[in-house]
């Protein structure tokens, strides 16, 4: 009966968990990007994935959810139920592989990984992207027999992968790099069926893949990856970045032992272990490659389902300890969640989160006839578009092909949302506010310059009080 209740129990944790707060996180760029583009017509979603980075059906479910309403905790627990349903999965495919106690830890891990709990609180499309894996993951895992259960569930958990996020075959193909180590010839040809009718039905949006391509290689910023990447990668699977000194030491002190744990036990239990090692360690060395003969596409949510292949690692090392010992591992796994979290729901070091709420409220009680509400650039406006439509505010666009310059033509288009040219945000205004993050202007500093917006306003306008909130900083210029 306890072994009954027990999964239960822990799928209770994850909603807790992921149900915390939901709303209190504020919204950034990204979330806001998503909900105006899920705003539109299912033509328009196509238009505007079609010249961004991620395909599209991510998109399509927000629209329809967005029926539901518009509030952020509404909005938000569309990507908490798609996560219960991976915690859930983890469960079912972890037992399919070992025992019921190892898929207990596996759930128990995936429940409190604060990795997970961040795309189960975020509007974008992680946590469909690893459903999708999962699901295909588990069809994978099925026994040969009925073939038609098999192949359905590839077939379509390759689909739904394939359709949210761009990296998802990166993902998919450590199966067939599993069955051509294994020589499992049979089950490699069934495997490539149902990948190729699902291959099948993705084919219009391979027509769009150069394009989105050629926009990473113009527009993004992230570099080729080192160790440090790696590393990197690895404490956020198991911990939490940034967090301050010295919890960061704490961080780094259970991640290299818990690594140093699973790859113990994969050297002294390899049995069994291949299909997992392989969504483990494939995904991860794939794109790690791939950074180098594209911009850089190293990034750990790019991989998610590799995060949960390695909690199942751990889990298999939790479960072969002694009953007094998987007592203390799971109290361990509990006290580090409970050390990270906070600093996870408090929004600690992301300065793209700024409060922008609260800076909506400062500046309508400020607002005067006329007056405007300028942005540095769509990183702050999108998210305060987002909490209020009705303020007067405009951003400005990015420098022409530089490496934040992230929001194509098109994608605008789509949304309707278009920066504005710099004469017309200043000309005849009495008051402009200008809304900058100050990483931005330290940035700017780093490089030996003032910031090139600040110094266009102080030559037309005369720069007056500025207000702090978090990381973003307000600017009343007025008229000379």
């Amino acid at each position: 009966m306890k072994s009954k209740i027990l999964p239960f129990v822990i799928l209770l944790l994850a909603f807790v968990l992921r149900v915390a707060l939901l709303a209190a996180r504020p919204i950034w760029y990204d979330e806001a990007f998503s909900v105006f583009l899920a705003e539109r017509d299912f033509a328009s979603i196509v238009r505007g994935t079609a010249v961004d980075v991620q395909p599209p059906l991510y998109y399509f479910l927000l629209r329809v959810w967005l029926q539901l309403g518009e509030n952020v905790f509404v909005l938000r627990f569309l990507s908490v139920a798609l996560s219960m349903l991976v915690v859930a999965l983890v469960y079912v495919v972890a037992r399919r592989w070992f025992s019921e106690r190892v898929s207990a830890f596996a759930t128990f891990f995936a429940a409190l990984a604060p990795f997970q709990i961040y795309h189960a609180q975020e509007l974008r499309m992680y946590t469909l992207f690893a459903f999708g894996a999962l699901l295909y993951v588990y069809g994978v895992s099925q026994p040969v027999a009925p073939r038609w259960r098999r192949f359905v569930l590839i077939a379509l958990g390759t689909l739904i992968a394939l359709y949210a996020h761009s990296l998802a075959l990166l993902t998919l193909v450590a199966a067939n790099v599993y069955l051509l180590f294994k020589r499992a010839w049979r089950a490699q040809i069934e495997l490539l069926a149902a990948q190729a009718v699902a291959l099948i039905a993705f084919a219009p949006w391979l027509l769009f893949l150069p394009g989105q391509i050629g926009g990473i290689q113009r527009a993004y910023w992230t570099q080729p990856p080192g160790l440090l990447d790696i590393l990197q990668m690895l404490m956020v699977f198991t911990t939490y970045l940034p967090l301050p000194m010295p919890v960061l030491a704490f961080a780094l002190f259970i991640t290299l032992a818990l690594a140093a744990l699973a790859a113990l036990q994969v050297w002294r239990a390899p049995r069994g272990l291949g299909l997992v090692l392989a969504f483990a360690l494939v995904p991860p060395a794939l794109v790690f490659a791939l950074s180098y003969l594209i911009r850089s596409v190293f990034v750990p949510r790019g991989v998610i389902a590799s995060a949960l292949a390695y909690y199942v690692l751990l889990a298999g090392l939790a479960a072969r300890a002694p009953r007094v010992g998987r007592g203390v591992i799971a109290a361990i796994a509990f006290v580090v969640a409970v050390s990270v979290l906070p600093f996870y729901y408090a929004a600690w070091g992301e300065w793209r989160r700024a409060p922008f709420a609260e800076v909506d409220q400062f500046l309508r009680a400020q607002m005067q006839s006329n007056d405007l509400v300028l942005h540095d650039n769509k990183l702050s406006f999108f998210p305060m578009h987002f909490y209020d439509r009705a303020l007067p505010q405009e951003f400005l666009a990015d420098p022409p092909g530089s490496s934040n310059d992230t929001l194509a033509p098109g994608s605008q288009e789509a949304m309707n949302l278009f920066p504005i040219e710099f004469g017309a945000a200043t000309r005849g205004r009495a008051r402009v506010w200008f809304v900058i993050f100050q990483t931005a202007m330290d940035e700017a500093a780093q490089a030996g310059h003032a910031h090139g917006n600040l110094s266009r306003l102080d030559t037309v306008m005369r720069r007056g009080d500025v207000s702090a909130f978090g990381d973003l900083r307000i600017y009343r210029y007025e008229n000379r």
